[in-house]
């Protein structure tokens, strides 16, 4: 369907040669004024072979949504699991059991340090936590949990 800029008129021959100076699509389009859709729309009205398209870098700093070290805590280990990939062995226990869960456990509180963790299985980092103390019932639990049983 024909609408008013697949009818614009542009120098086909100054486009290749834009494109072939290392130029992209984008770029010829915005130094003519136009789309990048017309630019590759005329590039293949005439039969000419374009480049595959390469992925930018949208890593840390070059991503738009980047902020850095004011981000959420769930985000620093998000972050983690990019860099090293999910834990599959504990570095305390040593068991790599596949029907265990494994976490990236915070040491020190420092969340923004990478290396400021450790790979755990769940139970290793729940007694690191002491989380441990918190379920009723456990030794050395939460006071009024176990005198109210009584």
């Amino acid at each position: 369907m024909a609408n008013k800029y697949t009818k614009l008129k542009i120098d086909i021959n100054r486009v290749v040669s834009l494109y072939r100076s290392g130029m992209t699509q984008a770029e010829i389009a915005n130094e003519m004024g136009v789309s990048q859709k017309v630019i590759f729309s005329r590039l293949k009205e005439i039969g000419f072979k374009c480049r595959a398209s390469a992925p930018r870098n949208q890593k840390r700093e070059l991503n738009n949504n980047w902020k850095g070290d004011d981000v959420t805590y769930s985000a620093f280990h998000l972050r983690l699991k990019s860099l090293h990939g999910s834990p599959k062995k504990c570095e305390v226990c040593g068991t790599t059991d596949k029907t265990k869960s494994y976490d990236w456990a915070n040491l020190t509180g420092a969340y923004e340090d990478p290396k400021d963790y450790k790979r755990m299985c769940r139970s290793c980092h729940w007694k690191y936590d002491k989380k441990h103390l918190n379920f009723k019932g456990a030794v050395g639990g939460r006071k009024g949990v176990q005198d109210a049983k009584k």
